[in-house]
């Protein structure tokens, strides 16, 4: 198995004397993904093995069966609704009904598809975290209403090179500032389109809390499993 920098949880030449990704020294850096480093806590170093246990697997089919039921559900319902219509009412023909509720149906089918295709697997990364920043910025609504509200901010640079960020709202937004808070700039992070805490730390073991992948929960470092929903924290 090879060698991870400590700092950033790039991949080390066995020879190197310095990271090639962040330039620090390579020096007492001899240590494996996942083992004890200085003070580190056990198993805190590293990406987590979890996400391939067969408990968690199983949780994310279970999961997804159970949003795809619903989200079938409301793509058929603007459909149902103008066939119903038509039938209770004269102003509104069948035809009319099929075209209208259908082209609804498939809007949002097609918005159903292009949230699978952004939460595939495949679309996975390794990267950084660059930047953090928040701006103060205002809202005005059409009856006239103003609303100030704050915007967090996370930026990342993947592995490849590409940029990506996660923006959050205090407006509207009651967990906008969960990456904001746990990440800091530095932190190397591996992106899970498939899970709800879509960002996991390479290295945790100077964290106090830890967030349930699942849920969202925010659980004690020591813990084994989410003290909210049970499941399997990424350690």
């Amino acid at each position: 198995m090879g060698k991870f920098c400590v700092n950033c949880g790039a991949e080390l030449n066995d020879k190197a004397a310095f990271c090639v990704n962040c330039g620090s020294a390579v020096t007492n850096q001899g240590h494996s993904s996942g083992s004890l480093t200085g003070n580190s806590m056990p198993g805190l170093i590293g990406f987590s093995g979890r996400i391939n246990d067969p408990e968690v697997i199983k949780e994310i089919e279970n999961r997804n069966k159970k949003g795809r039921g619903c989200i079938f559900i409301g793509i058929l319902l603007p459909l149902i609704i103008f066939l119903i219509i038509s039938f209770a009412s004269d102003e509104v023909g069948t035809a009319d009904a099929l075209v209208f509720g259908g082209g609804l149906s498939v809007l949002f089918l097609l918005i159903y598809l292009f949230g699978e295709y952004l939460t595939n697997v495949k679309h996975t990364w390794d990267g950084i975290v660059t930047d953090k920043e928040t701006k103060n910025k205002t809202r005005r609504y059409r009856d006239g209403e103003i609303k100030h509200y704050v915007e967090y901010t996370v930026s990342f640079r993947t592995d490849s090179g590409k940029k990506h960020y996660s923006v959050g709202r205090s407006i509207g937004d009651p967990e906008c500032r969960l990456y904001y808070d746990y990440l800091n700039v530095g932190d190397r992070v591996r992106y899970h389109p498939q899970l709800s805490f879509k960002y996991e730390k390479y290295d945790k073991s100077h964290d106090r809390a830890i967030p349930c992948m699942f849920c969202k929960t925010m659980n004690d470092i020591r813990d084994d499993r989410c003290k909210a929903c049970k499941s399997l924290l990424f350690k």
